[in-house]
């Protein structure tokens, strides 16, 4: 074979491969779209779940860093809050005063630093009030000191139908009604913080209540068992549907056992399959959508935030005595004289609203359902914690002579 004939050959063989190489199967144009919608499937799969997947990044970023708002430096998990009646617990009294004074925060700490009356903008109180904390005998108290320190409470709230969450729009139409009270009003909702400035309004002085988490859920849970409760409902409300007996009569130490749907509370959910409140950190953080997954590291954060940073006071009437001295004195405008008025009014104030027909729940009952709410209890302890702290502040000289005997 000539090189002319076997160069001829090779061209004439690449020709080949070329052709084979870059010939167009053409594809039936079903094919295509099928390949094309499968490809934008994909596509959005990959984003909402990358989406998804960058919210529970941050939530744990937020989680994990050392929190900014912890009343203590620390958060309230540090020493389990479940070991009442230890001394060394940092969610009591005088776990508090002896942390303070082991990292000599002790003899820096004033009433004027941790008192945010001052940042309030103009002279209204908003009690952004949670359910079931034992605020009902708050506000009974509150009706007597009124005409003690010439002030008003205003229970338009009480007598709305409670939404955990307000469009702008509804927070802006709140925020103006509290604005146009005569100035000496004390405002009260189940309502969630709303930012006054943001609506270029002054903002008011910022109170609330904090409860055990899972006693706060257990009580909700009978309290719409509680057959006075139902009469008043279903006479207000002729047409709505009466539960069955047996809903009545379920008792929630079954209740949990059983799983049923009405005693499981998931962490980072949303939706509940039955109303039950047990979001206290949504009274704090507010209306965005962060707040509302339950159980959320973030939502607890932001909820930190608010009160460390807006609120006046918040108690809890397990501690009524504490919290009634720290509101005498950072709010003595509606508060004054409180802690010497209170015991006249004392033993009628104690069953106010108490359920006493709810059955005894179980201490492992307890624990199983305390389990999910350890978000929710880091931030009952730091509230426990702040409020401590403002009381240590103002009873110093006389907790150290306690102290010291």
């Amino acid at each position: 074979m000539s090189v002319n004939t076997d160069r001829s050959y090779k061209m004439k063989l690449r020709d080949v491969e070329n052709a084979f190489k870059y010939r167009r199967i053409p594809y039936p144009k079903r094919s295509v779209e099928l390949i094309a919608l499968l490809a934008i499937s994909c596509t959005f799969f990959l984003f909402m779940h990358t989406n998804k997947l960058n919210s529970r990044l941050k939530e744990m970023e937020v989680k994990l860093q050392p929190s900014e708002f912890s009343a203590l430096g620390l958060t309230g998990n540090h020493i389990s809050g479940h070991d009442a009646g230890k001394h060394d617990d940092i969610n009591t009294l005088h776990g508090t005063y002896q942390y303070l004074k082991s990292t000599g925060q002790l003899h820096t700490l004033t009433p004027y630093k941790l008192n945010n009356t001052a940042k309030a903008e103009m002279d209204r109180i908003f009690f952004t009030r949670c359910a079931k904390v034992g605020s009902e005998s708050l506000i009974q108290f509150m009706e007597y000191l009124q005409h003690v320190n010439d002030f008003d409470v205003d229970h338009t709230g009480l007598k709305q139908p409670a939404k955990r969450q307000l469009l702008p729009r509804g927070q802006a139409r709140k925020a103006r009604y509290i604005y146009d009270q005569p100035a000496g009003t004390a405002y009260i909702e189940h309502t969630s913080w709303i930012d006054f400035n943001h609506f270029n309004m002054p903002k008011p002085i910022y109170i609330n209540l904090v409860r055990d988490p899972v006693e706060r859920v257990i009580s909700w849970y009978y309290y719409v068992r509680n057959s006075y409760r139902n009469a008043i409902f279903y006479r207000k409300n002729p047409t709505a549907e009466i539960q069955p007996a047996a809903w009545f009569k379920k008792n929630y130490n079954d209740c949990v056992r059983s799983g049923d749907p009405e005693c499981q509370y998931i962490p980072m959910t949303v939706k509940d399959v039955v109303g039950n409140f047990k979001r206290q950190t949504l009274f704090f953080c507010g209306h965005h959508e962060d707040c509302l997954p339950f159980d959320s590291p973030l939502a607890v954060q932001i909820a930190k935030r608010r009160v460390e940073e807006e609120y006046a006071v918040v108690g809890t009437w397990e501690e009524t005595n504490i919290t009634l001295t720290v509101l005498e004195h950072y709010i003595p405008r509606y508060f004054a004289r409180a802690t010497t008025i209170y015991p006249i009014f004392a033993e009628k104030l104690k069953n106010r609203n108490r359920n006493n027909r709810k059955p005894k729940v179980d201490e492992d009952v307890k624990a199983m359902v305390r389990r999910n709410f350890t978000n929710e209890y880091e931030f009952y302890h730091f509230c426990k914690q702040r409020l401590y702290k403002q009381y240590i502040a103002l009873k110093r000289s006389q907790l150290e002579q306690v102290y010291l005997s």
